[in-house]
């Protein structure tokens, strides 16, 4: 299975499907990647679609926290995983957990490409994100 990261821009998000063995060194060139593709067209709705093949251990599971402070993944990225394959789902469930326990995700993991799609851009997530900028700003 060849390795290839296709991250194209939307309009409202970017489309990131990754195909290809999974691996640490990989994953933290993929995010990398991500960051400057949302910088450069000012879009932090990402949908990310896994059509890896292989298991991240469970080290290399907690290795994502230091993967997306380094690739500086912060809560202005939304995040909306899918992994149709149950196998893929599982594995990265358990790597939304660990990111999730250290407060460095503003996402889900979900099954299918369209509800993933759906909550990434509906306007309660939008008005979410607004009121959580506003309240900082006013601190």
């Amino acid at each position: 299975m060849k390795h290839e990261n296709f991250i194209e821009y939307m309009g409202d998000y970017l489309s990131v499907i990754v195909t290809g063995f999974d691996s640490v060194p990989r994953s933290l060139e993929l995010w990398k990647q991500i960051v400057a593709a949302c910088d450069k067209y000012g879009c932090y709705n990402i949908l990310n679609q896994a059509k890896t093949v292989g298991e991240l251990s469970t080290m290399d599971a907690f290795k994502h926290i230091e993967i997306f402070q380094q690739a500086g993944i912060t809560a202005k990225h939304r995040i909306a995983w899918v992994a149709e394959e149950n196998t893929k789902y599982e594995q990265l469930q358990f790597i939304e957990t660990v990111l999730r326990n250290r407060a460095l995700i503003n996402g889900h993991l979900f099954c299918s490409r369209e509800e993933a799609r759906e909550w990434l851009l509906s306007p309660e997530q939008a008005d979410a994100k607004a009121s959580k900028s506003q309240d900082s700003s006013a601190t």
